[in-house]
């Protein structure tokens, strides 16, 4: 994968984690004209990544990242979100790429990226509702200016205003975004993360949990399904366009029953319902034309009620099939693989990124000071995309079942070989069936000190549901710093737990050897190992279970990954 697919990645994983945080917090509180602040805050994440990697294409790259990411997000309808996204990122690089480059770039693709919004808005209520649509607008403007007066450029007023102040939105986003990205790097470590639910993650496959296989003739017939339909929609009475409707109703129930459950909201649809015949009876009875009055115009709301229905099904159906195996094989091939190791990689780095995002209320508070506080840490994402952790296994286990024994044994074997082992081991003490204390080994040097206990009255700082020595947590973190390690031919860390996806204990310092050749052995409790790999080696690594594999055979194992390694 290129560099310029790489930086693509990250800056797309930055995208769509500020989707992920903030779309789902103001989704919740249904806060109006959301969908204008995430493309405020895209233009800001945008601007302030071209500014610290300055590359052509970067900014539509990173739009396609952005876009495909969507797709893992659990909602039934995902065409319109993704082509958005896509959209917003296309228009950026052509804003930066006719000024070429500099603040007006920024401000040209900042003021496009946030009209598309716009224009996106009125082009899905467009396709949704239908042509009727213009017809009630129109009406509406005509009875405003009949209590208001003359509306300057008439039904074309208030669309016009509406532009401008996305494009003023767009140019304040463009502008911001600018200010932040002039800053420079400060520290390209990571600061503590949180866990990012693996559940999101699994659904990158497609629509989650929709239970169907998608079919190519199913894909075949709504896509010549959607434009029939919406060109029958402008020609046939009341009746007809019930029948098509209830059609791709009854069709869509059966095939996609479980990816249609989120649809199934019966107050959307019954206030979907109200407000098209509340309109359409509004306009009837207030228009002058012939034949119109209150009944006709209720039959043409509850007309773009049946439209509404219709493109809804049609899209939730299509978001399903479109995952058909075979499609996925051609993109996987299409652009030589660029554009899906690029999706791989943003999804690897996202549990970084969204872990480092503030809350959706943070971000909606001070959204400049949550993204500036992101910057800084660009380029140690994309050191994880280009050089992760060389983690060579896992040696996994209950509490007290020997990992640190076994991992002992494996260090003396290793030693007697003259290979340099450090890292740090942190054998413990049980009691009550549960591991009460422990001790922080020093691999290298032999130093040892007492580092945690569940004792109450012990005067450390409480972390989790252990009292921690600082200075065992200061001489693990010298242990495992990138200036210790160039030394060893394997650094053990005993162990990668709790404390480490919650963001604290080890997970800076081993962050901090991205990019580094030194093989890593991790330790870890079975019932986290999947975290655990998942966080700090996404392209996976072998595990040893404690107890399912004969010790010998686990060191006859790591030995073998040691010699692919280094020639041993």
């Amino acid at each position: 994968m290129s560099d310029l697919w790489q930086k693509a990645a990250v800056l797309g994983s930055l995208w769509a984690a500020s989707e992920i945080v903030l779309g789902s917090f103001l989704h919740n509180l249904r806060i109006p004209l959301s969908g204008h602040f995430l493309t405020a805050i895209a233009v800001i994440v945008l601007v302030a990544g071209h500014r610290t990697w300055p590359l052509p294409g970067l900014l539509l790259r990173a739009g396609l990242v952005a876009a495909l990411m969507k797709s893992a997000s659990p909602s039934a309808v995902l065409l319109g979100p993704m082509v958005a996204i896509a959209m917003e990122g296309i228009l950026m690089e052509v804003g930066v790429r006719l000024v070429r480059g500099g603040i007006w770039g920024y401000v040209l693709g900042g003021a496009l990226a946030m009209s598309w919004t716009l224009v996106h808005k009125f082009g899905s209520l467009l396709l949704t509702y239908g042509p009727d649509l213009v017809r009630v607008y129109g009406d509406l403007i005509a009875v405003a200016e009949r209590q208001l007066g003359p509306i300057p450029l008439g039904p074309w007023g208030p669309l016009v205003a509406l532009g401008v102040v996305n494009l003023a939105f767009g140019t304040a986003a463009a502008l911001a975004g600018s200010r932040i990205g002039a800053h420079r790097e400060r520290d390209s470590r990571f600061e503590a993360l949180a866990e990012l639910p693996r559940e999101w993650l699994r659904r990158k496959g497609g629509v989650p949990g929709s239970g169907t296989r998608p079919w190519l003739p199913f894909l075949a017939f709504w896509l010549a399904a959607l434009p029939l339909g919406l060109g029958a929609f402008t020609r046939l009475p009341l009746l007809g366009k019930a029948l098509i409707g209830g059609t791709a109703v009854l069709i869509a129930t059966m095939r996609y029953g479980r990816a249609l459950r989120r649809l199934g909201r019966p107050g959307f649809w019954i206030s979907l319902l109200v407000v098209t015949m509340l309109a359409g009876a509004v306009t009837g009875a207030l228009s002058h034309e012939e034949g119109m009055g209150w009944v006709p115009g209720l039959s043409l709301g509850l007309g773009m009620s049946l439209h509404a229905v219709f493109v809804t099904m049609c899209f939730a159906a299509l978001s399903t099939e479109l995952t058909h195996p075979l499609l996925k094989r051609w993109f996987q091939k299409a652009g030589g693989g660029q554009l899906h190791r690029a999706i791989h990689a943003a999804f690897a780095t996202l549990p970084l990124v969204v872990a480092a995002l503030p809350s959706g209320r943070d971000l909606v508070r001070s959204p400049l000071r949550a993204l500036e506080g992101l910057l800084p840490r660009m380029n140690g994402w994309l050191r994880a995309v280009q050089r992760p952790l060389n983690v060579i296994g896992v040696v996994a286990g209950e509490s007290g079942r020997g990992k640190t024994t076994l991992v002992s044994k494996i260090v003396d074997d290793l030693r007697g070989e003259g290979l340099q082992v450090g890292g740090i081991l942190t054998p413990g003490e049980m009691k009550g069936g549960r591991r009460w204390s422990f001790r922080l080994v020093d691999l290298a040097t032999g130093e040892s000190l007492p580092m945690g206990t569940r004792e109450q009255d012990s005067p450390w700082p409480p972390l989790g549901a252990f009292r921690v020595n600082p200075a065992a947590l200061e001489m693990g973190r010298k242990a495992l710093s990138p200036e210790a390690v160039v030394e060893y031919d394997l650094l053990v860390v005993d162990e990668v737990g709790p404390w480490e996806l919650a963001g604290e204990g080890w997970i800076s310092a081993l962050e901090a050897l991205y990019g580094s050749e030194v093989p890593v052995l991790l330790v870890s409790r079975s019932n986290l190992v999947e975290d655990v790999v998942a966080r700090l080696a996404p392209g996976g690594a072998p595990v040893w279970e404690v107890g399912v594999l004969d010790d010998h055979a686990v060191i006859g194992a790591i030995r073998g990954v040691l010699e692919s390694c280094f020639q041993v």
